[in-house]
Protein backbone atom coordinates (compact mmCIF):
# COMPACT_ATOMS: atom_id res chain seq x y z
CA UNK A 1 0.00 0.00 0.00
CA UNK A 2 2.52 2.39 1.21
CA UNK A 3 4.86 1.17 -1.81
CA UNK A 4 2.11 1.99 -4.47
CA UNK A 5 1.35 5.47 -3.05
CA UNK A 6 5.00 6.21 -3.15
CA UNK A 7 5.27 5.19 -6.98
CA UNK A 8 2.29 7.40 -7.66
CA UNK A 9 3.65 10.38 -6.35
CA UNK A 10 7.36 9.44 -8.15
CA UNK A 11 5.88 9.62 -10.98
CA UNK A 12 3.74 12.68 -10.50
CA UNK A 13 6.77 14.32 -10.08
CA UNK A 14 8.71 13.55 -13.64
CA UNK A 15 5.52 13.92 -15.60
CA UNK A 16 6.00 16.75 -17.31
CA UNK A 17 2.49 16.54 -19.17
CA UNK A 18 0.75 20.69 -19.50
CA UNK A 19 4.00 22.40 -18.46
CA UNK A 20 3.97 24.06 -22.02
CA UNK A 21 0.44 25.29 -20.92
CA UNK A 22 1.97 27.28 -17.70
CA UNK A 23 4.99 28.69 -20.08
CA UNK A 24 3.21 29.99 -22.59
CA UNK A 25 0.50 31.55 -20.03
CA UNK A 26 3.41 33.28 -18.17
CA UNK A 27 4.66 34.38 -21.55
CA UNK A 28 1.24 35.82 -23.17
CA UNK A 29 2.27 38.93 -21.85
CA UNK A 30 5.20 39.15 -23.54
CA UNK A 31 3.93 37.86 -26.74
CA UNK A 32 1.18 40.38 -26.93
CA UNK A 33 3.59 42.58 -25.95
CA UNK A 34 5.70 42.12 -28.97
CA UNK A 35 3.10 42.09 -31.25
CA UNK A 36 2.12 45.59 -29.91
CA UNK A 37 5.41 47.10 -30.48
CA UNK A 38 6.04 45.93 -33.79
CA UNK A 39 1.88 46.03 -35.10
CA UNK A 40 0.95 49.20 -33.89
CA UNK A 41 4.32 50.82 -33.64
CA UNK A 42 4.55 50.75 -37.38
CA UNK A 43 0.68 51.92 -37.66
CA UNK A 44 1.59 54.50 -35.38
CA UNK A 45 4.38 55.76 -37.24
CA UNK A 46 2.64 55.50 -41.01
CA UNK A 47 -0.02 57.74 -39.76
CA UNK A 48 2.86 60.15 -38.26
CA UNK A 49 4.37 60.37 -41.91
CA UNK A 50 0.94 61.13 -43.22
CA UNK A 51 0.43 64.03 -40.35
CA UNK A 52 3.68 65.29 -41.47
CA UNK A 53 3.24 65.46 -45.04
CA UNK A 54 0.07 66.93 -43.99
CA UNK A 55 1.72 69.78 -42.48
CA UNK A 56 4.32 70.78 -44.29
CA UNK A 57 2.00 71.20 -47.00
CA UNK A 58 -0.19 73.48 -45.44
CA UNK A 59 2.46 75.13 -44.34
CA UNK A 60 4.31 75.94 -47.46
CA UNK A 61 -0.03 76.86 -48.74
CA UNK A 62 -0.40 79.21 -45.80
CA UNK A 63 3.03 81.12 -47.43
CA UNK A 64 0.74 82.28 -49.98
CA UNK A 65 -1.08 84.52 -47.71
CA UNK A 66 1.51 86.05 -45.03
CA UNK A 67 -0.43 89.41 -45.55
CA UNK A 68 -3.94 87.79 -44.46
CA UNK A 69 -3.63 85.51 -41.47
CA UNK A 70 -7.61 84.60 -41.73
CA UNK A 71 -6.97 83.54 -45.15
CA UNK A 72 -3.94 81.77 -44.59
CA UNK A 73 -5.01 79.69 -41.13
CA UNK A 74 -7.81 78.71 -43.93
CA UNK A 75 -5.33 77.55 -46.64
CA UNK A 76 -3.51 75.55 -43.93
CA UNK A 77 -6.89 73.70 -42.78
CA UNK A 78 -7.83 73.04 -46.63
CA UNK A 79 -4.51 71.57 -47.60
CA UNK A 80 -4.02 69.44 -44.81
CA UNK A 81 -8.16 67.95 -45.26
CA UNK A 82 -6.71 67.54 -48.80
CA UNK A 83 -3.76 65.13 -47.49
CA UNK A 84 -5.45 63.44 -44.77
CA UNK A 85 -9.37 63.55 -45.20
CA UNK A 86 -12.03 64.44 -42.25
CA UNK A 87 -13.88 61.35 -43.49
CA UNK A 88 -10.90 59.47 -42.62
CA UNK A 89 -8.61 60.85 -39.89
CA UNK A 90 -10.96 63.56 -38.31
CA UNK A 91 -10.22 67.11 -38.36
CA UNK A 92 -5.91 67.10 -37.92
CA UNK A 93 -5.83 71.04 -38.17
CA UNK A 94 -7.74 73.35 -37.33
CA UNK A 95 -7.28 76.96 -37.18
CA UNK A 96 -5.55 77.86 -33.86
CA UNK A 97 -2.80 75.14 -34.83
CA UNK A 98 -1.84 77.34 -37.97
CA UNK A 99 0.08 80.47 -36.43
CA UNK A 100 1.62 83.04 -38.44
CA UNK A 101 5.27 84.65 -37.37
CA UNK A 102 8.84 85.36 -38.06
CA UNK A 103 11.51 83.03 -38.99
CA UNK A 104 15.22 84.01 -37.83
CA UNK A 105 17.35 82.50 -40.05
CA UNK A 106 21.04 82.97 -37.61
CA UNK A 107 19.04 81.13 -34.96
CA UNK A 108 16.62 79.20 -36.95
CA UNK A 109 13.77 79.91 -34.08
CA UNK A 110 10.61 80.66 -34.93
CA UNK A 111 9.01 83.40 -33.25
CA UNK A 112 4.90 83.35 -33.02
CA UNK A 113 3.63 86.78 -34.64
CA UNK A 114 7.13 88.18 -34.89
CA UNK A 115 7.93 91.08 -37.41
CA UNK A 116 8.10 90.85 -40.23
CA UNK A 117 6.00 88.26 -40.77
CA UNK A 118 7.71 85.74 -42.79
CA UNK A 119 6.53 81.76 -41.92
CA UNK A 120 3.69 79.84 -40.49
CA UNK A 121 3.74 77.44 -38.04
CA UNK A 122 1.53 74.28 -38.39
CA UNK A 123 0.63 71.76 -36.06
CA UNK A 124 -1.24 68.46 -37.40
CA UNK A 125 -2.41 65.69 -34.76
CA UNK A 126 -4.58 62.61 -34.59
CA UNK A 127 -5.24 62.99 -30.44
CA UNK A 128 -7.97 62.61 -27.77
CA UNK A 129 -8.51 65.83 -27.55
CA UNK A 130 -9.60 66.11 -31.61
CA UNK A 131 -12.06 63.32 -31.36
CA UNK A 132 -9.28 61.40 -33.52
CA UNK A 133 -6.49 59.56 -31.61
CA UNK A 134 -5.03 56.71 -33.44
CA UNK A 135 -6.22 53.73 -32.53
CA UNK A 136 -4.31 50.39 -31.53
CA UNK A 137 -4.61 46.84 -32.18
CA UNK A 138 -2.58 44.10 -29.78
CA UNK A 139 -1.94 46.81 -27.27
CA UNK A 140 -5.02 47.24 -26.33
CA UNK A 141 -4.94 43.53 -24.46
CA UNK A 142 -2.35 45.03 -22.36
CA UNK A 143 -4.36 48.09 -21.34
CA UNK A 144 -3.48 50.63 -24.09
CA UNK A 145 -6.17 51.96 -26.93
CA UNK A 146 -5.29 54.58 -28.55
CA UNK A 147 -2.01 56.50 -29.01
CA UNK A 148 -1.99 60.62 -29.04
CA UNK A 149 0.54 61.41 -31.81
CA UNK A 150 0.88 65.44 -33.16
CA UNK A 151 4.00 66.62 -35.94
CA UNK A 152 4.83 70.36 -35.45
CA UNK A 153 6.01 72.39 -39.33
CA UNK A 154 7.10 75.72 -39.89
CA UNK A 155 7.87 77.12 -43.30
CA UNK A 156 9.20 80.38 -44.33
CA UNK A 157 9.74 82.37 -47.55
CA UNK A 158 13.00 84.85 -48.25
CA UNK A 159 14.10 86.87 -44.98
CA UNK A 160 15.84 89.52 -47.60
CA UNK A 161 14.03 92.78 -47.18
CA UNK A 162 15.06 93.98 -49.83
CA UNK A 163 12.48 95.76 -52.80
CA UNK A 164 14.25 96.22 -56.18
CA UNK A 165 13.67 98.95 -58.24
CA UNK A 166 15.46 97.91 -61.13
CA UNK A 167 14.85 94.47 -62.76
CA UNK A 168 16.72 93.61 -66.14
CA UNK A 169 15.27 90.47 -67.78
CA UNK A 170 17.87 89.70 -70.13
CA UNK A 171 19.09 85.79 -69.52
CA UNK A 172 21.99 86.74 -71.59
CA UNK A 173 24.53 89.58 -72.67
CA UNK A 174 24.71 92.91 -70.52
CA UNK A 175 21.49 93.15 -68.65
CA UNK A 176 22.54 96.84 -67.07
CA UNK A 177 24.80 98.96 -68.64
CA UNK A 178 26.04 102.20 -67.52
CA UNK A 179 28.38 104.42 -68.76
CA UNK A 180 30.04 108.17 -68.64
CA UNK A 181 29.65 110.10 -65.41
CA UNK A 182 25.91 109.09 -64.61
CA UNK A 183 24.81 108.61 -61.15
CA UNK A 184 22.17 106.01 -59.96
CA UNK A 185 20.87 106.60 -56.36
CA UNK A 186 18.77 104.09 -54.78
CA UNK A 187 19.49 103.86 -50.91
CA UNK A 188 16.46 102.00 -50.09
CA UNK A 189 16.14 99.63 -52.83
CA UNK A 190 17.97 97.60 -54.86
CA UNK A 191 18.52 96.49 -58.57
CA UNK A 192 18.89 92.82 -59.80
CA UNK A 193 19.96 91.46 -63.03
CA UNK A 194 18.73 87.85 -64.82
CA UNK A 195 21.71 87.75 -67.61
CA UNK A 196 24.12 84.60 -66.20
CA UNK A 197 27.15 86.35 -68.55
CA UNK A 198 29.75 87.43 -67.58
CA UNK A 199 29.71 91.40 -67.41
CA UNK A 200 25.18 91.11 -67.23
CA UNK A 201 26.08 94.06 -64.87
CA UNK A 202 28.55 96.63 -66.68
CA UNK A 203 29.89 99.95 -65.38
CA UNK A 204 32.20 102.20 -67.49
CA UNK A 205 33.55 105.82 -67.22
CA UNK A 206 33.31 107.18 -63.60
CA UNK A 207 29.39 106.81 -63.22
CA UNK A 208 28.25 106.18 -58.84
CA UNK A 209 25.57 103.46 -58.39
CA UNK A 210 24.19 103.68 -54.89
CA UNK A 211 22.02 100.59 -53.90
CA UNK A 212 20.47 99.06 -51.10
CA UNK A 213 21.73 95.84 -53.20
CA UNK A 214 22.77 95.12 -56.63
CA UNK A 215 22.24 90.87 -57.20
CA UNK A 216 23.28 90.02 -60.52
CA UNK A 217 22.73 86.09 -61.58
CA UNK A 218 26.26 86.52 -63.74
CA UNK A 219 28.84 88.79 -62.77
CA UNK A 220 29.84 92.26 -62.70
CA UNK A 221 32.59 94.26 -65.03
CA UNK A 222 33.82 97.98 -63.89
CA UNK A 223 36.22 99.57 -66.27
CA UNK A 224 37.54 102.88 -64.92
CA UNK A 225 37.14 105.02 -61.98
CA UNK A 226 33.20 103.54 -60.67
CA UNK A 227 31.73 103.76 -57.50
CA UNK A 228 29.64 100.95 -57.08
CA UNK A 229 27.63 99.42 -54.27
CA UNK A 230 29.12 95.97 -53.56
CA UNK A 231 27.45 93.52 -56.31
CA UNK A 232 26.90 90.02 -55.64
CA UNK A 233 27.81 87.96 -58.77
CA UNK A 234 26.30 84.76 -59.00
CA UNK A 235 23.01 85.57 -56.59
CA UNK A 236 20.58 83.71 -56.35
CA UNK A 237 17.87 85.45 -55.71
CA UNK A 238 17.01 87.54 -58.59
CA UNK A 239 13.67 88.29 -58.63
CA UNK A 240 11.36 86.97 -61.48
CA UNK A 241 8.41 89.46 -63.27
CA UNK A 242 6.13 90.18 -61.29
CA UNK A 243 4.16 91.48 -64.26
CA UNK A 244 4.73 88.52 -66.35
CA UNK A 245 0.65 86.97 -66.85
CA UNK A 246 -0.17 91.16 -67.27
CA UNK A 247 -3.05 91.73 -70.06
CA UNK A 248 -2.68 94.71 -71.82
CA UNK A 249 -5.64 96.67 -72.80
CA UNK A 250 -8.17 95.42 -75.46
CA UNK A 251 -9.28 98.25 -78.06
CA UNK A 252 -10.16 98.77 -81.82
CA UNK A 253 -7.88 99.99 -83.71
CA UNK A 254 -10.44 101.43 -85.97
CA UNK A 255 -11.94 103.48 -83.37
CA UNK A 256 -9.17 106.36 -82.47
CA UNK A 257 -9.96 109.14 -79.97
CA UNK A 258 -7.31 111.36 -82.13
CA UNK A 259 -5.58 110.84 -84.74
CA UNK A 260 -1.47 112.09 -84.82
CA UNK A 261 -2.12 114.41 -82.02
CA UNK A 262 0.50 116.87 -82.29
CA UNK A 263 1.85 120.09 -80.36
CA UNK A 264 3.84 122.70 -81.76
CA UNK A 265 4.23 126.93 -81.70
CA UNK A 266 4.57 128.44 -78.29
CA UNK A 267 3.10 129.10 -74.62
CA UNK A 268 0.01 126.56 -75.63
CA UNK A 269 -1.69 124.36 -72.25
CA UNK A 270 -3.82 121.86 -73.74
CA UNK A 271 -5.88 119.17 -71.85
CA UNK A 272 -6.45 115.23 -73.21
CA UNK A 273 -8.62 113.21 -72.04
CA UNK A 274 -8.31 109.08 -71.95
CA UNK A 275 -8.85 107.11 -74.90
CA UNK A 276 -7.17 105.88 -77.83
CA UNK A 277 -4.53 107.81 -79.76
CA UNK A 278 -3.75 106.57 -83.33
CA UNK A 279 -0.44 107.45 -84.96
CA UNK A 280 1.32 108.58 -81.26
CA UNK A 281 1.81 111.66 -79.63
CA UNK A 282 4.11 114.77 -80.37
CA UNK A 283 5.00 117.70 -78.07
CA UNK A 284 7.41 120.15 -79.78
CA UNK A 285 7.67 124.07 -79.54
CA UNK A 286 8.37 126.53 -76.55
CA UNK A 287 6.84 126.21 -73.44
CA UNK A 288 3.79 124.17 -74.81
CA UNK A 289 1.96 121.83 -71.70
CA UNK A 290 -0.17 118.96 -71.92
CA UNK A 291 -2.37 117.82 -69.24
CA UNK A 292 -3.16 114.19 -69.03
CA UNK A 293 -6.46 113.66 -67.75
CA UNK A 294 -6.44 110.92 -65.03
CA UNK A 295 -7.17 107.54 -66.96
CA UNK A 296 -5.69 104.89 -69.52
CA UNK A 297 -3.90 105.88 -72.84
CA UNK A 298 -3.74 103.91 -75.83
CA UNK A 299 -0.80 104.86 -78.13
CA UNK A 300 -2.10 102.94 -81.21
CA UNK A 301 1.38 103.42 -83.07
CA UNK A 302 3.52 106.38 -83.54
CA UNK A 303 4.94 106.19 -79.99
CA UNK A 304 5.06 109.36 -77.79
CA UNK A 305 7.84 112.34 -78.89
CA UNK A 306 8.49 115.23 -76.51
CA UNK A 307 11.39 117.55 -77.47
CA UNK A 308 10.16 120.41 -75.59
CA UNK A 309 7.12 121.49 -72.95
CA UNK A 310 6.12 119.57 -70.23
CA UNK A 311 3.73 116.59 -70.24
CA UNK A 312 2.14 116.64 -67.02
CA UNK A 313 -1.13 114.62 -65.33
CA UNK A 314 -3.77 116.57 -63.95
CA UNK A 315 -3.41 115.29 -60.17
CA UNK A 316 -6.20 113.50 -59.96
CA UNK A 317 -5.90 109.86 -59.92
CA UNK A 318 -2.69 109.36 -62.40
CA UNK A 319 -2.25 107.73 -65.98
CA UNK A 320 -1.31 104.38 -67.53
CA UNK A 321 -0.07 104.71 -71.00
CA UNK A 322 0.18 101.48 -73.30
CA UNK A 323 2.10 101.83 -75.96
CA UNK A 324 1.36 99.76 -79.07
CA UNK A 325 1.01 99.67 -82.77
CA UNK A 326 -2.02 98.70 -85.08
CA UNK A 327 -2.05 97.39 -88.58
CA UNK A 328 -1.77 101.21 -90.44
CA UNK A 329 0.46 102.56 -87.70
CA UNK A 330 3.75 100.89 -86.37
CA UNK A 331 4.57 100.56 -82.90
CA UNK A 332 7.11 103.47 -82.56
CA UNK A 333 9.54 104.33 -78.92
CA UNK A 334 8.95 106.62 -76.18
CA UNK A 335 11.23 109.09 -76.60
CA UNK A 336 11.74 111.92 -74.58
CA UNK A 337 14.38 114.70 -74.90
CA UNK A 338 15.52 118.31 -75.92
CA UNK A 339 14.56 120.19 -73.32
CA UNK A 340 10.84 118.34 -72.65
CA UNK A 341 9.85 117.85 -68.96
CA UNK A 342 7.96 114.70 -67.45
CA UNK A 343 5.68 114.89 -64.18
CA UNK A 344 3.92 111.49 -64.24
CA UNK A 345 2.36 109.34 -61.66
CA UNK A 346 0.81 105.84 -62.18
CA UNK A 347 -2.79 105.09 -61.26
CA UNK A 348 -2.88 104.16 -57.55
CA UNK A 349 -6.33 101.81 -58.27
CA UNK A 350 -7.30 99.48 -60.82
CA UNK A 351 -6.58 96.53 -63.20
CA UNK A 352 -3.14 98.99 -63.76
CA UNK A 353 -2.41 100.37 -60.78
CA UNK A 354 1.31 101.41 -60.27
CA UNK A 355 1.79 100.94 -63.72
CA UNK A 356 3.01 104.00 -65.64
CA UNK A 357 4.46 102.79 -69.12
CA UNK A 358 3.56 99.70 -70.59
CA UNK A 359 5.51 98.83 -73.62
CA UNK A 360 4.37 96.42 -76.17
CA UNK A 361 6.76 94.62 -78.16
CA UNK A 362 9.08 96.23 -80.67
CA UNK A 363 9.97 100.12 -79.08
CA UNK A 364 12.67 100.95 -76.53
CA UNK A 365 11.75 103.73 -73.92
CA UNK A 366 14.40 106.49 -73.74
CA UNK A 367 14.63 109.70 -71.86
CA UNK A 368 17.35 112.20 -72.36
CA UNK A 369 18.09 115.49 -73.21
CA UNK A 370 18.47 118.42 -70.78
CA UNK A 371 14.99 118.56 -69.44
CA UNK A 372 13.96 116.94 -65.90
CA UNK A 373 11.43 113.90 -65.65
CA UNK A 374 9.28 112.94 -62.33
CA UNK A 375 7.95 109.58 -62.79
CA UNK A 376 6.20 108.09 -60.37
CA UNK A 377 5.41 103.87 -61.00
CA UNK A 378 6.90 101.06 -63.39
CA UNK A 379 8.17 101.49 -66.54
CA UNK A 380 7.78 98.01 -67.96
CA UNK A 381 9.34 97.46 -70.88
CA UNK A 382 9.44 93.48 -70.78
CA UNK A 383 11.04 92.85 -74.77
CA UNK A 384 12.60 96.32 -74.63
CA UNK A 385 15.51 98.62 -73.36
CA UNK A 386 14.60 101.50 -70.91
CA UNK A 387 17.50 104.44 -71.50
CA UNK A 388 18.76 107.46 -69.90
CA UNK A 389 21.22 109.71 -71.11
CA UNK A 390 22.51 113.36 -71.56
CA UNK A 391 21.96 115.31 -69.03
CA UNK A 392 18.44 114.77 -67.39
CA UNK A 393 17.46 114.36 -63.86
CA UNK A 394 15.06 111.27 -63.02
CA UNK A 395 13.78 111.82 -59.63
CA UNK A 396 11.19 110.55 -57.52
CA UNK A 397 9.92 108.51 -54.84
CA UNK A 398 8.55 105.78 -56.87
CA UNK A 399 10.16 104.69 -59.78
CA UNK A 400 10.14 101.01 -60.81
CA UNK A 401 12.10 99.64 -64.05
CA UNK A 402 11.50 96.01 -65.31
CA UNK A 403 12.86 95.64 -68.82
CA UNK A 404 15.02 93.64 -71.12
CA UNK A 405 17.90 95.81 -70.65
CA UNK A 406 18.79 98.69 -69.20
CA UNK A 407 21.21 101.98 -70.35
CA UNK A 408 22.07 104.53 -68.84
CA UNK A 409 24.84 107.15 -70.19
CA UNK A 410 25.95 110.60 -70.02
CA UNK A 411 25.99 112.70 -67.46
CA UNK A 412 22.00 111.92 -66.08
CA UNK A 413 21.25 111.54 -62.61
CA UNK A 414 18.74 109.05 -62.00
CA UNK A 415 17.01 108.98 -58.09
CA UNK A 416 14.96 105.85 -57.01
CA UNK A 417 14.02 106.53 -53.35
CA UNK A 418 10.65 104.94 -52.03
CA UNK A 419 11.30 105.85 -48.34
CA UNK A 420 11.40 109.55 -49.23
CA UNK A 421 8.87 111.86 -47.20
CA UNK A 422 6.67 111.47 -50.61
CA UNK A 423 6.60 107.72 -50.33
CA UNK A 424 5.79 104.59 -52.49
CA UNK A 425 2.97 102.53 -51.61
CA UNK A 426 3.24 100.37 -55.34
CA UNK A 427 1.71 97.42 -56.07
CA UNK A 428 4.15 95.76 -58.11
CA UNK A 429 6.68 94.54 -55.46
CA UNK A 430 9.93 93.60 -57.16
CA UNK A 431 11.31 91.25 -54.84
CA UNK A 432 13.19 87.52 -53.92
CA UNK A 433 10.58 85.29 -55.02
CA UNK A 434 12.83 82.10 -53.69
CA UNK A 435 10.22 79.36 -53.21
CA UNK A 436 9.12 78.82 -49.66
CA UNK A 437 10.99 76.49 -47.36
CA UNK A 438 10.37 74.18 -44.54
CA UNK A 439 12.60 74.45 -41.68
CA UNK A 440 14.06 72.41 -39.08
Amino acid sequence: MFARLWQKLHNFRRDQGGAVFIIVAVAMPVIFGAAAASIDMGHILYIQSELRAAADAAALAATDELDDEDAAKLLAVQYAELNMPISQNGNVVDPDDVILGNWDTDTSTFTAAGTPTNAVQVTARRSSENGNAIGLYFAKLIGFDSKDVSVLAVASVSTSDTTFCILSLSETGSGVTMNGSMSLTMPNCGMAVTSTSDGAFTVNGSGTVTAEEICVAGTTTENGTTNVTDPTDSCSSVPSDPLSELEPPVFDEDDCDEDNFRVTGSNNTITISPGTYCGGITIGGNNNTVIMESGEYIIAGGGISATGGTLTDDGNGGVYIYNTGTTDDAISPISIGGTANIDLDAQSTGDYASILFHMDTGADFSAGGTGDTDMNGVIYAPDNDVSYSGTSTQSSSCLQIISNTVTMSGTSDVLADPDDEAGCDSDVVIADTTPPRLRD
